[in-house]
């Protein structure tokens, strides 16, 4: 975390302030009107005014997330971060005095406006972030964000509860607090370094969900952006479901309180911060959403493991705790990488889409938490079972459609610790077909590592082993099995061509009972009028042309020399 003390990043530090003391304003503000509201109309009023604040906090997200990346986009990021705080600082001065005057309606608004204030906040804080720090930062710029926020969800949930305590329900002390808090967040904003306005002619239209459809259309034309914005909304979705879930599993699992079972899930929150800033470290340089697709496997994991050990306490806090340290590393290298490949012109309608997204997703975490317990009659155990099994399913999917990011992360990182692949040669430019001889897929994946961009083009005969393949996983195309036919080479060639065109690397994977002789031959005479660089892997070294590339297999080993010019 060296970086992170760099006097480059000044403005970045007061940024993170300023979004901390906001986090914590939302977390202290909206647990105020909950308390306020139920002392003032008793607790069997509680479920009602739950879920009243609940949808009222999450419908400004829905309502102007569009129109705030819209303006992300057309003013200053820095302009809207201050104008946001100075709406803050008037709103909570606005719920002062509601809470002053025991306003129901009052209070209901102020949580209204405080939503709509953190929806105007949220795209320029996260946007604005490539502007303050390098491009190979940004994932570790977004882990200590991330890890602060939650360190404020954390303390905002702590002191809610403390200060009411200690001030014998004095709301209107809470509140002023709250009036502290927007003034100091308003202090730390006006130092954050100016930055350029994008000036993007995109004006704000009133139909917003034509907006939303519209950002993610043009995101399905950037590589991995749409996936890795729903990424960010599964994230919330399974957070959502977990916080509005783990209440119900505690009372009827390990018959604790509600209160008690809305402590539990601190530690999630915990394990969150935590795994936000592992994730910045493992990510290094780098945006990784490779690590995502990794870690979303053990959010499944680990869902399912709430249901298995559902009477301990002590593991219930101990898989909620890993819950969280996967979550933080699933969802940081999504949030980087859309920072990062978004159009600088429309960063902030992007992440504002990917916000209206993820809210969507809480909604639908409160509807799948009903249909599950109310419609199904699923205790809440069971219901932490179901999601395991759901996230397993969509993680499959996620890591298939970013497959050609995942694979070179788990190469690097798992799969080199059981083969090593040696490099007796600078990497192949771009644009390399590899023809690949092997029985084993960890041959074709473990070429990703040294190979940009990889696509693995496989013969339909071969294919029918992995019926399961196709659809999940974006690198593989099935191409015609029989090779030899004029007709089935010219369709494989154009097949490469637009993968080439796009600077993809090729592997065509072939059974090793395939004679090496007679495709070196075949391939030889096809390739000679095309600009290619060609690898054979196969058994034995052979010398074909001073252009071509060469694979020597070991046991465990592969040895990369390029041939030269005899």
């Amino acid at each position: 975390m060296r970086w992170f003390f760099h006097t480059d990043y000044r403005s970045f530090y007061l940024l993170n302030v300023t979004q901390f003391l906001g986090a914590l304003n939302d977390n202290i503000f909206k647990l105020l009107v909950i308390y306020f509201l139920i002392n003032i109309e008793g607790p069997a009023s509680a479920n009602t005014i739950l879920s009243l604040a609940g949808a009222i906090f999450v419908i400004p997200f829905l309502l102007f997330s569009a129109g705030a990346g819209v303006l992300a986009d057309r003013i200053s990021k820095r302009t809207i971060i201050v104008f946001a705080k100075i709406l803050e600082l008037l709103i909570m001065v606005f719920g002062l005095a509601a809470v002053y005057f025991e306003s129901h309606i009052g209070t209901y608004t102020a949580l209204f406006f405080m939503a709509a204030q953190s929806a105007l906040f949220g795209p320029s804080k996260y946007g604005v972030i490539p502007e303050l720090v390098e491009s190979k930062m940004v994932s570790k710029a977004n882990a200590s964000m991330t890890s602060l926020t939650y360190l404020a969800i954390i303390l905002g949930t702590f002191l809610a509860s403390f200060i009411v305590d200690i001030t014998d329900k004095n709301f209107i002390l809470e509140a002023i607090f709250c009036v502290l808090i927007a003034v100091a967040g308003l202090v730390a904003s006006l130092g954050i370094g100016r930055t350029a306005p994008q000036n993007s002619p995109k004006k704000i239209n009133p139909f917003f969900l034509y907006e939303i459809y519209d950002t993610l259309r043009m995101s399905w034309q950037i590589p991995h952006l749409l996936p890795a914005i729903f990424g960010t909304s599964f994230f919330l979705f399974c957070g959502a479901f977990t916080q509005l879930n783990i209440i119900p599993f505690a009372m009827q699992s390990l018959n604790l309180s509600e209160v008690g079972g809305g402590y539990l899930f601190l530690s999630t929150a915990v394990g969150i911060a935590i795994g936000a800033v592992l994730a910045g470290q493992l990510s290094k340089d780098k945006v990784e959403p490779g690590l995502s697709c990794i870690a979303g496997f053990f959010l499944a994991l680990f869902l399912m493991a709430l249901h298995l050990t559902s009477s301990s306490l002590i593991m219930t806090i101990i898989w909620l705790g890993l819950l969280g340290m996967f979550g933080g590393a699933y969802l940081i290298p999504f949030d980087a990488f859309i920072q990062v490949h978004s159009p600088d012109e429309k960063r902030g309608q992007v992440i504002a889409t990917a916000n209206f997204c993820s809210f969507l997703g809480v909604l639908m975490a409160a509807f799948c938490l009903y249909f599950i317990s109310e419609e199904l009659g699923f205790s809440a155990s069971s219901g932490f079972f179901l999601m395991g099994i759901f996230a397993f399913f969509i993680n499959l999917i996620m890591a298939g459609r970013l497959s050609s990011l995942f694979f070179p992360f788990f190469v690097k990182k798992i799969l080199k610790r059981f083969r090593r692949l040696i490099l007796t040669s600078p990497i192949p430019p771009l644009s390399t077909l590899v023809v690949l001889q092997s029985n084993s897929w960890w041959d074709a994946i473990l070429l990703s590592s040294c190979l940009p961009n990889l696509k693995i083009l496989l013969p339909d005969a071969y294919f029918k082993k992995f019926p399961w393949v196709n659809g999940f996983i974006d690198s593989i195309r099935i191409v015609p099995p029989e090779l030899r036919e004029r007709r089935a080479l010219r369709k494989l060639f154009d097949q490469i061509e637009k993968f080439q065109a796009k600077n993809n690397s090729v592997c065509l994977f072939l059974h090793r009972r395939t004679d090496s002789r007679e495709m070196i031959e075949m391939y030889k005479k096809a390739f000679v009028k095309m600009n290619y660089s060609i690898a054979f892997v196969h058994g034995k070294k052979e010398r074909i042309s001073k252009r071509f590339l060469f694979f020597k297999w070991y046991q465990k080993q592969i040895a990369l020399n390029f041939s030269k010019e005899a």
